[in-house]
């Protein structure tokens, strides 16, 4: 894979994490995610920025990691890897969330939000691998 087309599956993915995340963490599901909200850094603390950052980095490691783990079109297979992806988010929420002092209201629907926007993820990135792929334009 070209260092572009990765580059392009990171903005992507980044996106889609960026938009699902926000839509169901802040808004659908919003109150119970605020029983938590007083360990959240405010808006205008400079620190607040680099968890963009953070993200952006996690979403270069899993665009890595499926072009070594599934690398193909294969969507059933993309699925999966996202459902891993999700498992371990989820797994790492169960971690902060028991290791910490924090409600753990939210963590049921956190863990369910991991897999499902996982399985999107991993769905959208492999019909993103079979765009313009040769393998895919000779089978055709």
């Amino acid at each position: 894979m070209s260092i572009g087309k990765y580059l392009l599956h990171v903005v992507i993915a980044y996106v889609i994490y960026a938009v699902l995340y926000v839509l169901l963490t802040m808004f659908v599901f919003g109150d119970l995610f605020m029983a938590n909200a007083e360990l959240m850094r405010p808006q205008n603390d400079p620190m607040a920025m680099y968890a963009y950052a953070g993200h952006f980095f996690q979403t270069c490691v899993v665009v890595a990691l499926f072009n070594m783990a599934v690398g193909s079109s294969d969507t059933g297979r993309g699925i999966r890897f996202g459902l891993l992806m999700g498992g371990y988010l989820a797994a790492t929420d169960m971690a902060t969330y028991f290791g910490l002092n924090m409600s753990t209201a939210p963590l049921a629907v956190s863990i369910a939000i991991h897999l499902v926007v996982g399985a999107i993820v991993g769905f959208t990135l492999a019909k993103l691998n079979g765009m313009g792929s040769k393998a895919d334009e000779a089978a055709a």
